[in-house]
């Protein structure tokens, strides 16, 4: 077959790769950017430029997607449309865990990940975590297990699903790319609307999202629970964490799996990444100690509320994977110390007045400093929220007992520099934006390894 690949990024590279690794001889590499420098693999070919679409679709019986590229751009074409997400799905030979929402993925995979590891099975971890599950699929034997990462670009044209969903709390992200939040919503539906009768679905009761999923699927269902102590399911009672079954007659039975205080990774809002965890890890009969080991020790994952640097006392959270106003402040929350925050970005169409209102009462937030280039449309948002916010708390007399002070710059460097004059010897400086990092960087991660890299400067 003829065969493009649509981007040139990670997964579109990776995908190339396998293509040319497997013996298929007709594949062409496309991409908007007309002066893209890549190394591909010997016959390979590319056409780059502004009509990339329109050529790859005239000149390709089968074309694999990258994540983000627009299909409404690709209108017509779903006949031969596929991705790394479906040919996986379609030709992996053993179980698939699929983790998705829209916060807390990453954390959640892993620790799914690292459970099954340390209970010895042959496990792997790939999919928008950054590693293509292409890279492992000659690997995989029926009794191995794959844990997946999986954002709606991935899923949204999936035709087949996991054999273990996991979906976590389902809000709202992505809106510069999907036209609402229901789109948003059914982007993700693939991860359980494909699965069968025996196959299993991890549901978050705390969001309304879980509602909308179990209806899609026929799977059974493992509910998880950070505010209901009671029913079947893993949740929180008292300072455990317990795992629930048999309903609330003589035959119910709950399992003890640790204190919450023993949980190595910082912040209550990794309890909605613990629990799930834990249910799929008690599903695959991972042992307790396998599963204590675990969450004792794992601290995170870089750019998740990461500490990277000690200054006078004053340390320094590196949060930059934080791109949705509810994980901005869950990091905020995290903390009982005083904190300034770093926020501000580019532009993913974002609601902020929660996160407005939810800053304005955090009794432990100092300061917040906002930055954004160009013309700082994106900062100018985030304070106009936070001054809304402020008006609203004070005609319903719930206005904090010293004004939340706001600073505006339009450099990364000048921000960081201001929260490191303002903090003191016990204060927390948290990068969590709650937005994109496209406008001074390239990703999530170049701007955390920035954040690092100054604020170790600090020193």
């Amino acid at each position: 077959m003829k065969i493009g690949v649509l981007g040139a990024g990670v997964e579109g590279m990776e995908i190339v790769k396998y293509l040319a690794a497997h013996g298929f001889s007709d594949v062409t590499l496309y991409d908007q950017k007309a002066d893209l420098k890549v190394e591909l693999p010997e016959g390979v070919k590319k056409v780059f430029g502004a009509d990339y679409m329109e050529r790859a679709a005239g000149e390709s019986e089968k074309i694999f997607r990258s994540p983000g590229i627009d299909l409404k751009k690709l209108d017509g074409l779903s006949g031969k449309l596929t991705s790394t997400t479906r040919y996986f799905l379609e030709h992996c030979p053993c179980p698939v865990v699929g983790v998705t929402g829209t916060k807390g993925k990453g954390t959640t995979s892993t620790l799914i990940y690292l459970m099954l590891k340390e209970a010895g099975r042959d496990v792997y971890l790939g999919g928008n975590i950054g590693e293509s599950p292409l890279k492992f699929l000659d690997n995989l034997k029926p009794e191995s297990l794959v844990v997946l990462e999986l954002s709606s670009f991935q899923l949204q044209d999936c035709d087949r699903s996991p054999q273990v969903a996991v979906l976590l709390g389902v809000t709202s992200d992505h809106l510069d790319y999907h036209n609402d939040v229901d789109e948003y919503w059914e982007a993700k539906a693939a991860i359980v609307k494909h699965q069968k009768a025996d196959d299993l679905a991890v549901l978050n009761l705390d969001y309304e999202s879980s509602e909308y999923y179990e209806k899609l699927t026929p799977a059974q269902k493992i509910f998880v629970s950070t505010l209901k102590s009671d029913g079947d399911g893993v949740h929180l009672m008292g300072p455990m964490i317990v795992n629930c079954s048999g309903g609330s007659g003589a035959g119910a039975t709950c399992e003890m799996i640790i204190n919450s205080s023993k949980v190595a990774l910082i912040g209550k809002h990794h309890f909605e990444n613990i629990l799930p965890a834990v249910a799929v890890a008690r599903h695959f009969k991972v042992a307790l100690p396998q599963i204590q080991k675990v969450l004792t020790t794992f601290k995170g994952l870089p750019h998740r509320l990461e500490e990277v640097a000690n200054v006078g006392d004053v340390r320094y959270f590196d949060d930059s994977i934080s791109t949705t106003p509810e994980t901005s402040i869950a990091a905020v929350n995290a903390f009982k110390e005083p904190v300034i925050l770093i926020a501000g970005g580019s532009e993913k169409g974002a609601d902020y007045t929660d996160w407005g209102l939810a800053l304005q009462q955090a009794p432990n937030l100092k300061c917040i400093v906002l930055c954004g280039s160009g013309d700082g449309a994106m900062a100018e948002r985030m304070q106009k929220a936070l001054m809304s916010s402020e008006t609203t708390l004070k005609s319903r007399g719930l206005a904090r007992h010293y004004p939340l002070e706001v600073l505006k710059f339009a450099t990364f460097e000048e921000a960081v520099k201001a929260a490191h004059d303002k903090a003191v010897a016990g204060d927390v400086v948290v990068l969590s934006p709650a937005a994109a990092s496209f406008d001074l960087f390239k990703n999530y991660k170049e701007r955390g390894d920035t954040f690092k890299e100054l604020a170790k400067s600090l020193a």
